[in-house]
């Protein structure tokens, strides 16, 4: 259905313009007296027939316009409005002359067109812009359009109020002095001076118009600028106005709006590189977003669980410096961690030098998907683990780590108090996981996983068996997985 600009007007609104209406209709009655000597001829009653009926044909060509006209959003609907009531304004006034000029064929020309000055000047100059003003507090502002469809521009508002506070006064004063000339004999000096000063004085007022103008148009832009920028993730927007009015205020406050976004997307990269890079987003979305308090507990969800285990590696510990041994353990992780990301994985914590890795817990994958990403994902850490035991070589280190998957429910949430979070999966099937992690030594494959990923990946992979095991918490021996033609074992 078509909504109409009627509908928008709330009816004080409405009441409130056809108020503009009377004040226009008894300023032109009281001003056809004073400027006019032929209308000041003419009885009251038959000058207030006039004005009233030129009032009824207003507030008719009003009403019938907002009716007409359809609230869209190709232009600003006050802007809309405010056009509307400016033409009805103008057929006013025309119609106004044409009226006298009928009524009155004696009377001069300059006559009719005093009795259609006050709707063309005072209606739809001063007035007019009472109306706007009342337009964009009662009618809604499309913002969503984003600042590429502004339909107002501040110079040309600027520009309009000057044209028409300057020149309504200074024709109506020309009118009057004209008056004095014409009809009172008065001396044609006065209007040539009156004439001089008005053009000079609204000249000087639409320079400055102009000049005021385009420093306002030019310094929202720099503000528009400015926000586009921190749309486009630009945190470091600049914003600023060549004054120290308001603008200057909201220039502030669009810098200190980026600084927050910064600061908050640093704290997200940083807390990113402490838990998962999913889990601080979901964390910041959730919580940080909207203020909530951080809530304890999880849900429980079908997961694939993969845990990788160094070997030997406390020896190695002893033998290695300190820091030597820190740079071996974050260059080997690096590898892991890109082998997990690079399948779609989360790395749920570290462990010492184990690594405990969590599929589909985030992604969205089908169960199938998820098994299949993790296998590969193992074997990936499987590759990346021997190029890095070339780069160690040089220095006598050699790296083995096993690897079991299990997949199943687990309950995924925080753990901790308020103070001190951890996202972490728990349950049953995680400690599966790292039994099987355990298993996966010589002279079983490195690379190890459970029935129920074996069901999950086999259509998918060649899967083959890899023996029974008995596993510590569980009551029945498992049968063990891994993919055929694996990487080399590890030896003991």
């Amino acid at each position: 259905m078509t909504t109409r600009l009627i509908s928008l007007l709330p009816q004080s609104a409405r009441l409130r313009l056809h108020f503009g209406s009377v004040i226009v209709s008894g300023f032109t009655f009281i001003y056809a007296r004073l400027v006019c000597s032929y209308m000041c001829s003419l009885s009251s009653e038959e000058l207030l027939r006039s004005v009233g009926s030129l009032f009824v044909l207003h507030l008719v060509l009003r009403e019938v316009s907002l009716h007409l006209v359809k609230a869209d959003e190709t232009a600003g609907l006050a802007r809309k409005a405010y056009l509307v009531s400016v033409i009805t304004w103008l057929i006013t006034g025309f119609a106004g002359f044409s009226l006298h000029l009928i009524l009155h064929p004696t009377f001069p020309v300059g006559s009719h067109f005093k009795f259609a000055i006050g709707y063309w000047v005072l209606g739809g100059g001063l007035i007019g812009q009472l109306e706007y003003l009342l337009f964009e507090r009662t009618l809604p502002n499309h913002r969503d359009h984003g600042v590429a469809r502004l339909h107002e521009r501040l110079g040309r508002r600027l520009l309009e109020g000057y044209v028409i506070f300057t020149t309504a006064p200074a024709v109506i004063l020309l009118l009057s002095l004209q008056r004095i000339v014409q009809e009172l004999n008065g001396e044609r000096r006065y209007v040539l001076e009156a004439a001089i000063l008005a053009v000079g004085f609204i000249g000087a007022a639409l320079l400055a118009a102009l000049a005021f103008g385009r420093s306002l148009r030019q310094d929202s832009e720099r503000l528009i600028e400015a926000i586009r920028k921190v749309g486009d993730g630009n945190f470091a927007p600049e914003a600023k106005t060549s004054r120290s009015d308001e603008l200057s205020l909201v220039a502030a406050g669009i810098n200190d709006m980026a600084d927050g976004l910064l600061l908050r997307e640093r704290i997200r990269e940083a807390f990113g590189r402490f838990v998962s890079p999913e889990v601080a987003h979901e964390f910041i979305e959730k919580y940080a977003r909207e203020g909530k308090q951080a809530e304890l507990g999880g849900k429980k969800r079908d997961v694939v669980i993969l845990f990788s285990d160094l070997r030997d590696f406390t020896p190695l510990s002893e033998s290695l410096p300190p820091e030597q041994l820190i740079d071996v353990l974050n260059g080997y992780f690096s590898e892991m961690v890109a082998a997990i990301q690079n399948h779609g994985g989360m790395v749920d914590k570290f462990i010492g030098d184990a690594v405990l890795a969590v599929f589909g817990l985030t992604s969205g994958a089908s169960k199938e998907e998820s098994a299949l990403a993790a296998v590969r994902a193992a074997m990936d850490m499987r590759k990346r683990l021997a190029g890095y035991n070339e780069r160690l070589r040089p220095d006598g280190i050699e790296l083995n780590a096993g690897i079991g998957i299990h997949a199943g429910d687990v309950v995924a949430g925080y753990l901790g108090s308020t103070e001190r979070l951890e996202f972490t999966v728990i349950g049953h099937n995680v400690n599966v996981a790292a039994r099987i992690e355990s298993h996966a030594k010589a002279p079983k494959p490195a690379l190890l996983f459970s029935q129920e990923v074996a069901n999950r990946v086999g259509r998918a992979l060649n899967v083959k068996e890899a023996g029974v095991a008995a596993l510590k918490g569980v009551n029945d021996e498992m049968m063990l997985f891994t993919v055929a033609e694996p990487p080399e074992d590890n030896s003991n």
